[in-house]
C-alpha cells in the first residue's frame, strides 16, 4: 500500500511538472494580436458572442487558457476570449526585486506609468529621473516596474534606461507623483481631482481634440450614450483614451460655435446639439438582416455592442450619413447601418399656414439664407415645415421644438407661397464618386492617430454625393460602405453608366512627415486636366490646405478610364496637422465642398463652350 501511494505521488509530480509550465507560460506572459479586427468573445468558442474587436499588434495580458482559447484582459479593463491561432505569445520573464535585479530609471521628466502594456491603458502615476525601479516583467516594448510595495505599472522602454546595481532596491513607499496630463509622457501638469479613472457616460456629442484647445482641428467626435474613462480634468477639459492616444473633450458650459449649453464640471449638463439629423422619438425602424451588428460608432470598424435579429423593432434617435443611432427593445443604444434596416417615417401634421414639403434625402437646414452658413440639421423627404419668412431663394421654416432654420427654396415644394424656380447646375449629369480602398484594403494609415484612409475617403465621398445630388446630378457610388472593389470594377462602373466624369477620393502619405497639402491627379490632357485644374483651385480655397498643384498621375482608374477622370489626394495622413484635420467632420465637409465647387465650375465651363 505504501509503495503504491509513493508511485501515485511520483506520477502526480511528473504530471504537474509537465502541465504547469504550459499554462504558466501563457499566464505569466502576454499575447499580441496578429490580424486586424480580431474578434474578442464572451467565452472560449466561436459560438460565444463577440464583445469587441481589436486592431493588429494590440498586446494583451493573459489571464487563463482553455483548449485553443486564451482569456485576456482588454484595454478597457474587462475580460474576453481570443483564439490562440490569431495571436502570438509575448513571453514575460518574472524578475524579483533583489539586489542583483535590473532596474529602470526614466530619461525625462514626468514619464507616464500605465496600468497595462500600451498607450491605451490608464495612467496610474508618473516617474522622474533620479529614482530607480525594479523590473518585474516585459511585454514587447513595455516594461512592468515595481512602484512601491503594493503597486506595479508599465512604462515604455524608449522613455527609460535599464541599469544594473549591486545595491538593494527599495521602491518608494507611496506613489507620490500624480499622473501627467501630457499624452506624450512628458511635461509637468497639476494633479487631477478625484474623478480620475472614473467612467463617465456622455449626454452630448463632443468633438475630440489632440490637445485641450478648441481652436485646433478636431480629430473625431463622440456621441451621447458613450462611456469614457476620465484620465484627468483641466480648465474645463477632460482627458481620456481615444484611438490609441490620450485625447481631450471640452466641458465648457457653452459651445463656442452654437452658444448652446454642454456638459458642466459635475458631468450632468444639458445636451449639446447633434451634428447628425435628430429624429422624432416616434420614428421607428425594422431590422432587415439577421445578426445585424449594433456598433459604438457610425462605421464598420467600431466595437460591436450587440447583434440584432431580423424583424427587431428599433427606435431611431439620430441619423448620420448612412447610419442610424437607435435604441433597441432591450434598452441598448448604438449605431446600425441604414442599408440593413427599414425606417418607418412618422406622419407629420400639416402646418396650418404656408409650408414646404421636403423633396430630397438629407436636405440641409442652415443657420442663414445661403450655403455659406452652417448646417444645423438635415431633414427627409415628405416632412412638412411651416414657413416663417422668405429671404431671396431661401425659406425660413419653423420646427416643432421652436427653433428655425433656412432651406434652399429650389430643394422643396412650397404650398401657399411662390415656388423658387432655379436651373439645377448639374441636372442630367451622371457622376461616379469613387471612395478609394475599402474592406480588407485599408489604404494608408495615419502616422499620428492611426487613421485608416479607407474610412476618411468614404466619409468625404458621402458628403460629396449629397452636395452633387442636391444640385441635380445623378451620383453613382462605387462603394457606399466598407467593401473591397478591384480597380477594374471601379472603372467598369463609370463605363457601364456612361458617366460624364469620374472622381476618385483618396488621402496621401509621404516618408517625410513634413510634406502636406492637396494634389489632384489626371492622366489625359483635355477634359480630365481641365477638371483637375478647376477642382484643385476650389479644394485649396475651401479647405486652406497647402496647394501642391494639380499634376499628371499614371493611376489605373485614370489611365484605363475613357471617362474624364481625376484622383483627389485631399491631404497627407503622414503629416500630423493634415491627419488631425482629415479626421474632423467640419474639415471633411469643407473638402467635399471644394470638390463640389470645382465640379460645378467644370460643367459651367463645358456649357459655356457648347461642350
Amino acid at each position: 500500500m505504501f509503495v503504491r501511494q509513493k508511485i501515485l505521488r511520483s506520477l502526480l509530480t511528473v504530471v504537474c511538472a509537465i502541465s504547469l509550465p504550459v499554462s504558466a507560460a501563457w499566464a505569466a506572459g502576454s499575447v499580441q494580436v496578429t490580424v486586424d479586427k480580431l474578434n474578442v468573445r464572451s467565452g472560449p468558442s466561436l459560438q460565444d458572442a463577440i464583445v469587441t474587436t481589436l486592431p493588429n499588434k494590440t498586446v494583451l495580458p493573459v489571464i487563463s487558457t482553455k483548449n485553443d482559447w486564451i482569456q485576456v484582459k482588454l484595454p478597457n479593463g474587462q475580460n474576453g476570449w481570443v483564439a490562440n491561432w490569431l495571436v502570438s505569445t509575448q513571453q514575460q520573464q518574472q524578475k524579483p526585486a533583489t539586489a542583483s535585479a535590473k532596474q529602470v530609471e526614466s530619461t525625462t521628466t514626468n514619464v507616464n506609468v500605465r496600468s497595462g502594456p500600451g498607450q491605451t491603458y490608464a495612467v496610474v502615476q508618473t516617474i522622474n529621473p533620479g529614482t530607480r525601479y525594479p523590473i518585474v516583467q516585459k511585454s514587447g516594448e513595455w516594461i512592468q516596474i515595481q512602484l512601491n510595495a503594493g503597486t506595479k505599472g508599465w512604462v515604455a522602454n524608449w522613455l527609460v534606461k535599464e541599469v544594473g546595481t549591486g545595491q538593494a532596491v527599495t521602491p518608494p513607499s507611496t506613489g507620490s507623483t500624480p499622473p501627467t496630463t501630457n499624452p506624450a509622457g512628458t511635461g509637468s501638469q497639476p494633479k487631477p481631482p478625484a474623478i480620475q479613472g472614473a467612467s463617465l457616460t456622455l449626454d452630448f456629442a463632443p468633438y475630440v481634440y489632440a490637445t485641450p484647445d478648441a481652436s485646433t482641428p478636431a480629430i473625431g467626435q463622440l456621441h451621447a450614450g458613450e462611456k469614457i474613462t476620465v484620465l484627468n480634468r483641466q480648465n474645463g477639459w477632460i482627458q481620456f483614451p481615444y484611438d490609441g492616444v490620450n485625447a481631450w473633450l471640452s466641458t465648457d458650459q457653452t459651445n463656442p460655435d452654437t452658444g448652446q449649453p454642454t456638459l458642466p464640471e459635475n458631468g450632468n449638463g444639458s445636451t449639446k446639439p447633434q451634428t447628425g439629423q435628430p429624429s422624432s422619438s416616434s420614428q421607428t425602424a425594422t431590422v432587415k438582416t439577421d445578426g445585424l451588428n449594433l456598433r459604438s460608432e457610425p462605421n464598420t470598424t467600431s466595437a460591436i455592442q450587440a447583434t440584432l435579429p431580423v424583424g427587431d423593432k428599433l427606435t431611431v434617435l439620430e441619423k448620420q450619413g448612412d447610419w442610424y443611432r437607435v435604441n433597441t427593445a432591450a434598452g441598448k443604444t448604438g449605431w446600425v447601418a441604414g442599408w440593413h434596416i427599414s425606417v418607418n417615417q412618422p406622419s407629420m401634421p400639416t402646418p396650418s399656414g404656408p409650408y414646404v414639403t421636403i423633396m430630397n434625402p438629407d436636405t440641409n437646414v442652415r443657420s442663414g439664407p445661403s450655403t455659406d452658413h452652417d448646417i444645423i440639421k438635415q431633414v427627409q423627404p415628405g416632412e412638412k415645415y411651416g414657413i416663417a419668412n422668405k429671404s431671396g431663394e431661401w425659406f425660413q421654416v419653423n420646427f416643432l421644438d421652436g427653433s428655425t432654420g433656412y432651406i434652399a427654396g429650389w430643394l422643396v415644394s412650397a404650398n401657399g407661397a411662390p415656388a423658387v424656380v432655379r436651373s439645377n447646375d448639374l441636372a442630367g449629369k451622371v457622376i461616379v464618386v469613387d471612395a478609394g480602398h475599402g474592406g480588407t484594403d485599408g489604404g494608408s494609415t495615419g502616422s499620428s492617430f492611426s487613421t485608416l484612409e479607407k474610412t476618411v475617403n468614404l466619409q468625404v465621398s458621402l458628403l460629396l454625393r449629397n452636395k452633387l445630388e442636391a444640385a441635380g446630378a445623378k451620383v453613382i457610388m462605387t462603394r457606399a460602405d466598407d467593401r473591397k472593389l478591384t480597380l477594374q470594377q471601379r472603372v467598369d462602373i463609370a463605363i457601364q453608366n456612361q458617366a460624364h466624369i469620374f472622381v476618385s477620393v483618396h488621402h496621401n502619405t509621404h516618408p517625410n512627415s513634413a510634406t502636406n497639402g492637396s494634389i489632384i491627379f489626371y492622366y489625359s490632357q483635355g477634359n480630365s486636366s481641365k477638371l483637375a485644374s478647376l477642382v484643385q483651385t476650389e479644394l485649396v480655397k475651401a479647405t486652406s490646405y497647402k496647394d501642391m498643384n494639380y499634376r499628371y498621375g499614371n493611376y489605373f482608374v485614370l489611365r484605363e478610364n475613357p471617362v474624364p477622370s481625376i484622383l483627389a489626394e485631399i491631404s497627407f495622413l503622414s503629416n500630423y496637422n493634415d491627419e488631425i484635420r482629415a479626421r474632423s467632420e467640419k474639415q471633411q465637409d469643407l473638402a467635399a465642398e471644394g470638390l463640389f465647387k470645382g465640379i460645378v465650375q467644370y460643367f459651367n465651363t463645358q456649357s459655356n463652350q457648347g461642350g
